[in-house]
């Protein structure tokens, strides 16, 4: 077979045992959606918490940091593991023990304000969107990269 059959193949059933993960996976109730019914062991979910920092646009990022202003580059990568770290410490219990499953949720009932609560999604959805953007540009280089090189191979 070729390696378009194969790539074919290998995508289809990829993305098929995707779908049947997702569909056994599916919660009825917010409390299973956004806390996945408290049934994630501590373990995997630090591996979960992990993942999501040494992502695209962390991890590529800061290591074109580093490669371009050296020593120098360090700080941002400390201070950024370091503010992910502060901000799971300090404000992770509170809302688990608050009882609120969303941060704007925690901060409008906690400052018993409204305002205070539109501004919190507002800036959830900023930095979401932000580092989103950075996640998909990291993934686009990679793939790029991959398939260039992928190409070149097959051209050659």
């Amino acid at each position: 077979m070729s390696v378009e059959v194969w790539t074919f193949l290998f995508v289809t059933i990829s993305f098929m045992l995707y779908l049947y993960i997702g569909w056994r996976s599916r919660v009825r109730d917010s409390e299973g959606f956004f806390v996945a019914s408290r049934g994630v062991p501590p373990i995997a979910n630090g591996a979960a918490t992990a993942a999501d920092w040494m992502s695209a646009a962390s991890f590529i990022s800061m290591a074109g940091l580093i490669s371009f202003l050296g020593y120098d580059g360090s700080i941002y990568l400390m201070g950024w593991t370091g503010g992910y770290v502060l901000l799971a410490l300090l404000l992770a219990p509170y809302r688990r023990k608050f009882g609120k499953y969303t941060v704007p949720d925690f901060v409008g009932d906690r400052y018993y304000s409204n305002i205070a609560r539109i501004v919190a999604a507002i800036a959830a959805i900023f930095v979401s969107l932000t580092y989103v953007a950075g996640q998909m540009r990291g993934v686009g280089i990679v793939f790029s990269r991959a398939f260039c090189k992928l190409m070149w191979v097959r051209v050659s």
